[in-house]
C-alpha cells in the first residue's frame, strides 16, 4: 500500500489489527495522497519544529477516570503548550463541553492554526462511526500528517507493537508516547458533575478527592512531555483546579468558538 518501508509500518501498529480499507478511505477524503502527505510532514516538521502537542485519545465510555484527560489540553494550553485535542464525540464531553459553546457543532472553513495561535488550544470532537482499532489508526495518522506536530500523547487499551511504532516516530521525527488506559476507575457519575466546585476554589470533600485524582492522570502527560517531575506535575495541576486557570481557558476557548459559530450560522442565513 506505501511504497516506503519505514510508512509502511503504519498499517500494523496494533497487535494483530492492520488498518483498514475503510478507515484507509476516510484518512483520503482529507489527505489525498496520503504517503506524500506523511513524507512532506517529515520534512517540514525537521524544518519548521513548530512544536504543537496532539492528544489523542480513545471513547471515554461515560468513566470519570477517562473524562480526566479533557481537561489536559485547557492544562497544557496554560503552560504556554499549543495543543490539539481529539476524540470521539460522546454525552459525556458534549455535556461538559457545551456548558461553555455549542460542542456539537461543526466550524466550516476554519483554521486550527488560528485558535493555536490565540489560545494554545484545539478541541476536535469525532463523531465518526469507528471501532476502538479504526480510531487510534485515524487520530494517529491525521497527527502525523501535521507537519506542526511534534509530540503525540496516544491513551488508549489496545495492544500496540510499540516497537513498530518507535520505528515509525523515529523515522517520521516526532515523539509518540502511548498512555496505557488503565487508570484506577473513580466512582462518579458525570452526569451529575458540578464544574463550578470542580474548578474554583470552594470543594467539599467529593470534590477535593476527585481533583486529586484528575490531578494525578493527566500529571502522566506533563511528565511524559518531559514539562516536570511527576509530584511537581501533580501539584502543579492540582493548583490549576483551585485557582481557575482551567475555568478561565475553558471559558476563553467556548466564547471564541461559540462567536465564530453565531458568525457562520449569519453568514449562511437567507438574507
Amino acid at each position: 500500500m506505501f511504497k516506503a518501508s519505514e510508512v509502511d509500518l503504519i498499517q500494523h501498529l496494533l497487535v494483530d489489527v492492520p488498518l483498514t480499507d475503510s478507515t484507509l478511505h476516510l484518512l483520503q477524503q482529507q489527505h489525498t495522497n496520503l504517503e506524500a502527505v506523511l513524507l512532506r510532514s517529515r520534512i517540514l516538521r525537521q524544518v519548521q519544529q513548530v512544536g504543537y502537542v496532539s492528544i489523542c485519545q480513545e471513547h471515554m465510555h461515560a468513566k470519570a477516570e477517562n473524562a480526566a484527560f479533557l481537561f489536559a489540553p485547557f492544562i497544557l494550553a496554560n503552560l504556554n503548550q499549543k495543543v490539539i485535542y481529539a476524540t470521539p464525540q460522546s454525552p459525556e464531553n458534549v455535556a461538559i463541553l457545551n456548558r461553555y459553546y455549542h460542542a456539537e457543532a461543526k466550524l466550516s472553513a476554519f483554521k486550527v492554526d488560528d485558535v493555536l495561535s490565540g489560545l494554545n488550544v484545539y478541541i476536535e470532537l469525532n463523531n465518526e462511526q469507528l471501532s476502538p482499532a479504526e480510531y487510534f489508526y485515524f487520530s494517529l495518522i491525521n497527527s502525523l500528517c501535521n507537519p506542526k506536530v511534534s509530540k503525540i500523547i496516544c491513551i488508549t487499551h489496545l495492544h500496540i507493537d510499540l516497537e513498530k511504532l518507535n520505528q515509525l516516530a523515529e523515522y517520521l521525527d516526532v515523539e509518540i508516547h502511548v498512555l496505557a488506559d488503565k487508570a484506577e476507575p473513580i466512582d462518579f457519575d458525570l452526569n451529575k458533575i458540578n464544574m463550578l466546585k470542580l474548578l474554583f476554589k470552594d470543594k467539599d470533600q467529593q470534590y477535593i478527592d476527585l481533583c486529586q485524582k484528575f490531578s494525578f492522570i493527566n500529571a502522566q502527560i506533563l511528565q511524559r512531555l518531559g514539562l516536570y517531575e511527576f509530584d511537581r506535575a501533580q501539584v502543579l495541576v492540582e493548583d490549576m483546579f483551585y485557582s481557575e486557570h482551567i475555568f478561565e481557558k475553558m471559558s476563553v476557548y467556548g466564547e471564541y468558538i461559540q462567536t465564530h459559530l453565531q458568525h457562520q450560522v449569519i453568514k449562511h442565513s437567507p438574507a
